[in-house]
């Protein structure tokens, strides 16, 4: 009997054993220790964002002087990003942009035209792609976009390209005039791309080195910064 209740005391023991380097086992091994394939640290990211940006003058040029805050344009995109590791990934966008530069109104300008408008722009629209690599500073982040900033370039075409103006008539009218494919407007256009990233917020920006102007309107060069934020949806 006593060896029987020896034996029964030592499978229990086992078993008890046994039991506890399983429960530890599991308890140890993180849930996701499986990095997703898909998400903002996954393997691969794709998302679509949208962006508001604004024309930044660099040079002065009363020529054609061109005004801040109602010079902006729309930004839609699809983004894709591939991880290299914690610190860096590379990607590329594909995006339409719109750009409306709004000209002061003085007597000093020459471009578009040296009439007085009550209001006078041109406007170019593009569709275009782009590359870049992406450094985060948050290595230990999770599944989430983190801190990061992205260093590229791009290039549009710039498939839309016109004239607005608006006046008034003798009659207290309004008179609106809009020229359509602009012949003096290049229909390429490229440059350098940068936006810091706060998780699902990007401040970004686009200097554009190529002229958008042909001769003789080379003088009349446009900013070539714009500035703005955007939101990635996921």
């Amino acid at each position: 009997m006593k060896k029987i209740f020896a034996l029964l005391i030592l499978v229990a023991l086992v078993s008890a054993a046994y039991s506890q380097i399983v429960v530890v086992d599991e308890t140890v091994t993180p849930i996701d220790s499986t990095r997703p394939d898909l998400g903002p640290n996954g393997k691969r990211m794709f998302n679509p964002f949208i962006g508001y940006h604004f024309a930044i003058p660099t040079e002065t040029n009363d020529r054609a002087p061109v005004s801040m805050g109602v010079s902006n344009g729309f930004r839609i995109g699809y983004m894709w990003k591939f991880r290299i590791n914690n610190i860096l990934s590379f990607g590329y966008l594909a995006d339409f942009n719109t750009f409306n530069f709004r000209y002061k109104q003085n007597a000093a300008k020459d471009f578009p035209d040296t009439l007085i408008h009550q209001s006078q722009s041109i406007g170019i629209n593009t569709a275009g792609a782009g590359l870049f690599f992406r450094i985060n500073f948050d290595a230990r982040r999770g599944n989430v976009m983190g801190h990061y900033i992205d260093l590229g370039a791009y290039a549009d075409f710039n498939f839309s390209r016109y004239y607005k103006s608006k006046d008034e008539n003798d009659f207290d009218g309004i008179v609106r005039t809009r020229i359509s494919k602009l012949t003096f407007v290049e229909k390429y256009q490229y440059g350098l791309y940068a936006a810091i990233g706060l998780n699902r917020v990007t401040f970004f920006g686009r200097y554009r080195i190529s002229d958008v102007f042909k001769s003789p309107y080379m003088s009349a060069e446009p900013p070539r910064l714009n500035v703005g934020i955007g939101f990635s949806v996921y």
